[in-house]
Formats: C-alpha cells, sequence, structure tokens
C-alpha cells in the first residue's frame, strides 16, 4: 500500500511540474522543469505498469481470470503513457542539449 501512494504521489507531481513547465512559467527554465516532470512522471508510470502487469499475471495463476485482464489492460495503458512520457523527455532533453 505504501508503495501505491508513494507511486500516486509521483505520478501527481511529475504531471503538475510538467504542466508547469509546459504552461505556466516564462522563464528559461520551463523546457528544464518539463523535462524533469516528464521523466519523473514517466517513470512513475513504467514502474506503476509494471506492478499492475504481476498483479495480472498473480490474479491469473488464483483463477481470477477478469480482474487478470482488467489489471494487464490498466498496466498496458500505463506502459504506454510512460513511454510517451519518457519520449517528450528525451525530446526537451535533446532541445535543451542543442
Amino acid at each position: 500500500m505504501l508503495v501505491t501512494l508513494m507511486l500516486l504521489l509521483a505520478i501527481v507531481a511529475g504531471a503538475a511540474v510538467a504542466a508547469y513547465g509546459l504552461f505556466v512559467d516564462k522563464s528559461g527554465q520551463a523546457i528544464a522543469f518539463a523535462t524533469a516532470g516528464l521523466f519523473v512522471l514517466g517513470v512513475a508510470l513504467a514502474v506503476s505498469g509494471f506492478l499492475l502487469g504481476m498483479s495480472a499475471v498473480s490474479n491469473g495463476r488464483d483463477g481470477r481470470g477478469g480482474r487478470a485482464l482488467v489489471m494487464a489492460f490498466l498496466g498496458g495503458l500505463f506502459m504506454l503513457a510512460a513511454a510517451g512520457a519518457l519520449a517528450g523527455a528525451v525530446v526537451f532533453a535533446v532541445v535543451v542539449l542543442f
């Protein structure tokens, strides 16, 4: 339960920092805020997706097929969102470097 709460906090914090960097901050640090927020968001979503996938396997082995299917679907969505967030962080990092 504690790990889930920490991951939820990291997801919310990463999304808030990325949104601040993208929409609010007008200084030279806007891209840095957006990059950091997207990286934290991507890592937290990837770990959450992995944990949901592990939960799907566990539920499937216990004979709860419906719940396993829902967990696998949510884990896949979290992984797709993580890939998008990390790709955005890489793009912003390349913009900062060059």
